[in-house]
């Protein structure tokens, strides 16, 4: 039997290099699987298929999709085992090759085996002081030489016990096991652990600078690319900056793994030291997210929605875009106000499909993508408590200011051909949010603002946006009761002459009714918000009629 050393001098690599492919092509096809059984089998289903009978099949269906995804996540992670296995082994023959070469060329002899021995010596007289320096001399280089040949066969030994104890984690037993049912959760738990095994890092990912990170996307291959998103889908699907594709692809097995894990898995693996009440909050939030999502999964084209982001802890977070905002010309973002949660996840999207429509109305040459963003965590506040917005205060803001800076213009980074025209709208608190994110640092990067029932923009003046202040936007209906929160803790009266922007016309009523349709159709109220959106100048706004006075007496 040939020794090791023998074997690894020899060895070629390219079975290994030929395994990885195969395992990251399965991977891609799972993919690719997973996206088509969602928008042409469970998406459709779900729509148009409801009672008993229908739950049951789709509650199969979705454990095939899950199990798809499996597969994927666990045929990448295999085939970077493989890769990475295969270059600390050639690694590790390079260096044995070296090894022996530099023994040759100091006149050493390595036999078949790796045994260095030195025939330079050996007729030397051993009595002779000269020749004994030789010796000395000699047998010092002798062992650096046998010390490297070891080196290397140990680095090959370490690559290869590394490698099989990582696939010993990725052998498959979850899939086998049709008890076993949560699949999803525990195979990102085997990636975390053959990825240790075998000493892979996480990618090292710009922090909040999303044109960095862009190019740090750009510069990657696409093997490259695609190992992070499968291995990594939490870092990836956080990361502004990146193509909005590829972070819903992300987010939505991060969104998969974490379901599964609340649903049926180790509570403590996953959120250690959180009590029961706040793992199930978090397990209605991923329910309510992916119940969405699902509702979403057959959606024509323009209407589809992309996770660009999410949090299930406390009241949840969510930021989904509806068609894609990288190839739009026009890119709206929605911020939501007080009360916000999870939960208000259907009707926010509601909303913001009919922003989306709107502005096709204004423009119909165009292509709008509208993005909800819930990334800040909304003042609990009813707005029949409006004053009260005053003890709220800016703070709730303030403290998502950052990451709507960072988001906008991560929308920035990732978006294709000629800039998007971009605004950022903002409804009760949510208008509080984006003057925060506007006022700080560069702003938003925003070509239009546009504010409907806002209490104040935590700024005095609507030049202290970091924008053209012509561009700036707001609307508010006549019996709006945010108006008892205006010129208080947030910020100045926005429709006052003094904050300077331009406020446009509104035929709706109340807090709520931004959105509402009449008997005609469209109110003004969305069709300007619409018009904003496109590029389009909204109709000013027209004060109402005061009403005469009355003489006395007059009942």
């Amino acid at each position: 039997m040939a020794s090791d050393f023998s074997r690894l001098m020899k060895q070629d690599f390219s079975d290994l290099e030929a395994a990885a492919k195969v395992w990251r092509n399965l991977s891609t096809t799972m993919d690719s699987l997973t996206d088509r059984h969602r928008r042409q089998v469970t998406g459709p289903l779900h729509q148009s298929w409801k009672g008993d009978d229908a739950d049951a099949a789709l509650f199969y269906l979705e454990d095939v999709e899950l199990r798809i995804g499996v597969v994927e996540t666990e045929a990448m992670a295999i085939a970077e085992v493989i890769d990475t296995t295969r270059f600390w082994m050639e690694q590790s023959q390079t260096d044995l090759r070296n090894a022996v070469r530099r023994a040759e060329e100091d006149h050493f002899e390595v036999d078949s085996d790796g045994w260095v021995s030195d025939p330079t010596t050996t007729d030397l007289p051993r009595q002779d002081p000269d020749a004994q320096q030789i010796i000395a001399d000699r047998s010092a280089l002798l062992g650096e030489h046998r010390a490297a040949i070891d080196e290397a066969l140990a680095a090959a030994h370490k690559a290869s016990d590394d490698g099989a104890k990582a696939l010993a984690e990725l052998n498959g037993d979850i899939l086998t096991d049709p008890f076993n049912h949560d699949a999803a959760a525990e195979s990102d738990q085997d990636v975390k652990k053959a990825m240790k095994a075998v000493g892979v890092q996480a990618p090292q990912i710009p922090e909040d600078d999303p044109k960095a990170a862009a190019e740090w996307w750009k510069a990657l291959s696409p093997e490259e690319r695609q190992a992070y998103t499968t291995l990594y889908p939490k870092e990836i699907g956080a990361t502004d900056g990146l193509p909005s594709d590829v972070r819903d692809d992300a987010n939505r097995t991060a969104l998969a793994q974490e379901l599964n894990l609340t649903q049926e898995g180790n509570w403590d693996e996953g959120f250690p030291g959180e009590s029961d009440e706040t793992v199930s909050r978090r397990l209605h939030n991923l329910q309510v997210l992916n119940d969405q999502l699902e509702a979403a999964d057959a959606a024509p084209k323009g209407k589809e929605l992309y996770l660009l982001g999410y949090d299930s802890k406390d009241d949840g977070r969510a930021i989904i875009a509806m068609g894609n905002p990288d190839t739009a010309d026009n890119v709206g973002v929605q911020v939501p106000g007080t009360g916000t949660t999870m939960d208000s996840t259907r009707g926010q999207l509601e909303r913001v499909s009919k922003l989306q429509d709107s502005a096709g109305e204004a423009d119909p040459t165009a292509d709008t993508a509208m993005v909800y963003w819930l990334g800040y965590d909304a003042p609990e506040v009813p707005i029949s408590e409006a004053n009260n917005l005053d003890v709220a205060g800016p703070g709730r803001a303030e403290d998502g200011a950052q990451d709507l800076r960072v988001f906008t213009h991560g929308l920035r980074a990732s978006h294709e051909g000629e800039r998007a025209n971009l605004t950022v709208l903002g409804h009760s608190y949510g208008s509080t949010a984006v003057g925060a994110a506007a006022a700080g640092d560069d702003g938003l990067d925003a070509d239009n603002i546009a504010v409907v029932g806002s209490p104040g923009m935590t700024v005095d003046r609507a030049e202290e946006l970091n924008i053209d202040p012509s561009h700036v936007y707001v609307g508010l209906a006549e019996d709006d009761p945010v108006r008892d929160a205006q010129d208080l803790s947030v910020g100045h009266n926005v429709t006052s002459d003094y904050f300077g922007a331009t406020r446009f016309e509104t035929d709706t009523s109340g807090h709520s009714g931004y959105w509402d349709e009449n008997s005609e159709g469209m109110s003004e109220s969305l069709a300007n918000q619409g018009r904003i959106i496109a590029g389009r100048q909204p109709s000013a706004y027209s004060p109402p009629p005061s009403m005469p006075a009355q003489p006395p007496g007059h009942l």
